[in-house]
This record gives C-alpha cells, structure tokens and sequence, in this order.
C-alpha cells in the first residue's frame, strides 16, 4: 500500500451504520479523474460520488492495510 492510500484511509472515519465520513480534506486519484472529499461529507455502500463508489474503495485500503 502507498503512502497515498493509507493518507487517503486516515482522513475518513467508519462510521458504526458503515458509512465513512471525511475528517479531513482529500483527494483521491482514480483512473477517470481526481475527486476532491471535503471534511463532513459522508458516502454509503452504492452511492456513486462521480464516477467512484467511495465506501466500497474506502474498504477495500481497509482491507489492503488491515484495518
């Protein structure tokens, strides 16, 4: 995993219904283009940010660094 992945992990928080809030701002760079996650912004399982499942990708670095 990158520095950029576990950067990107620590500025989310999981929420207890599963959802992840952003504590801090980020951006996350996926091949379709770069998205830009404010502080207080918060994503579900499904819902589509763009063109990114945030949730689902934020399990996934989970997942990768064990978490």
């Amino acid at each position: 995993m990158t520095s950029d992945n576990i950067h990107i992990l620590q500025a989310f928080e999981r929420q207890p219904d599963g959802s992840w809030r952003c504590i801090e701002a980020v951006s996350i760079v996926t091949p379709d283009g770069t998205l830009s996650v404010e502080p207080g912004m918060t994503f579900t399982f499904g819902k589509m940010f763009e063109h990114l499942d945030v949730a689902e990708y934020l399990e996934q670095l989970g997942a990768q660094f064990g978490s």
